[in-house]
């Protein structure tokens, strides 16, 4: 039997991913998420959170940004790890009600699947949001991949409300009112949520990546918290792209040297 050539693998065509939903804790509400199983029991669990002004289906989506997303299930598929893409409230920038539901969905399939280590990744706002979720629920995560994050969201919402920028201001708004939606006061939420100064709850392997001339989400504070993370002596790989712009982490990113890094052992 003459095997396939590589490349005509890598273009098979993806499975039909299933459609599920979930409750939602804070409100109650059902949220939608699509699941692409492997074909044998999985090895592991990766959730993709959206950007802004996205959904669930961004992730599962193939051919956009250099195909990035047609690659990671590829990836997923060749490494038996369930990907699961998840909507999270809309453009919350994983506020209070965005981690109650994420931290369901979590439940959920650790439940359906025990034992299995569960990655966490995502680009912009989802990058934001994975580092977010990642210090507010270290024990639940296995690894954090953040592509073009903003790692201080206080700084960052700050960046974004003095902006003249109309995308600018309308991230701004967004964080302001999700972090808004429970009872505490929005600085000292942008606080407990910046990564840069909680790092030392970034208990997991964390692979950054950010382009170095990012406009809408600046670079340095990426950078900080790659200086700090080797500072406390976790297990962080950063990587900057010279003269890449805010989607350059994800059209350039290396899913195989992403997920082989969070998931090696130490």
């Amino acid at each position: 039997m003459t095997a396939c050539p590589a490349d005509a693998q890598a273009e098979a065509p993806l499975p039909e991913p299933v459609r599920e939903s979930f409750n939602c804790s804070a409100d109650g509400s059902r949220w939608p998420c699509l699941l692409q199983l492997p074909a044998a029991e999985p090895s592991a669990i990766l959730l993709y959170l959206h950007g802004h002004y996205a959904d669930e289906t961004q992730g599962m989506t193939p051919g956009s940004y250099n195909d990035a997303f047609g690659k990671l299930r590829r990836e997923c598929l060749a490494r038996r790890i369930a990907y699961v893409t998840a909507w999270y409230g809309g453009n919350t920038w994983m506020g209070p009600s965005a981690e109650a539901g994420l931290t369901d969905l979590i439940g959920l399939l650790r439940a359906r699947w025990p034992g299995r280590p569960v990655y966490l990744c995502g680009g912009s706002m989802g990058g934001s949001s994975t580092l977010v979720f990642a210090v507010r629920r270290p024990e639940l995560l296995a690894g954090a991949i953040a592509l073009c994050p903003a790692a201080d969201i206080q700084a960052y919402q700050a960046f974004a409300a003095g902006s003249p920028n109309p995308t600018l201001q309308n991230i701004a708004a967004a964080i302001a009112l999700h972090y808004q939606a429970g009872s505490s006061a929005l600085e000292e939420e942008l606080r407990a949520r910046s990564a840069l100064l909680n790092a030392e709850r970034l208990t997991m392997p964390c692979y950054l990546a950010h382009g170095a001339a990012d406009a809408l989400i600046p670079v340095e504070p990426t950078r900080a918290l790659a200086e700090r993370l080797q500072e406390l002596g976790r297990r962080i790989r950063y990587v900057e792209i010279e003269g890449g712009d805010h989607d350059s982490p994800v059209t350039q990113v290396d899913w195989a040297a992403a997920l082989d890094f969070v998931g090696a052992r130490p």
